[in-house]
């Protein structure tokens, strides 16, 4: 299986290492590829459009992608399945759409069972939580 990682995170602190750690955790098995952690700050375009611009050069696999303004907002975690079995994962502003629609969107599902979640969610770093 194969988990592709891109973030506005950076590589100056603990949070990508943190992340590849919790995914690990639960998939031992999982090789992760880091697309980048150079986007920049917030910057949910410029994320969406490296996604959309590396996504026919990885495998099928899960692509979690985490660029969020709104982190600990209202917005809500998504999962979205495309016409070629990728599951794109991150949060619903937009981040996604670019690169899940190249293939068609074949499923949605917000991501709401507590049961995926780690035990106490926090405000500000929901892609380790989550």
């Amino acid at each position: 299986m194969f988990i592709t990682f891109l973030s506005d995170f950076g590589l100056k602190d603990d949070f990508v290492g943190t992340c590849h750690g919790v995914m690990k955790t639960i998939a031992p098995e999982a090789q992760i590829i880091d697309i980048t952690h150079g986007i920049p700050a917030q910057a949910v375009l410029e994320g969406a459009l490296v996604l959309a611009n590396t996504i026919a050069y990885m495998p099928i696999g899960v692509h979690l992608a985490v660029v969020d303004p709104g982190v600990g907002g209202p917005r809500r975690p998504l999962a979205l399945r495309d016409g070629a079995g990728r599951l794109f994962i991150g949060p619903d502003n937009g981040l996604l759409l670019p690169a899940a629609s190249r293939a068609g969107i074949a499923e949605a599902h917000e991501l709401a069972n507590p049961e995926y979640a780690l035990q106490a969610v926090s405000r500000t770093f929901h892609g380790r939580d989550l």
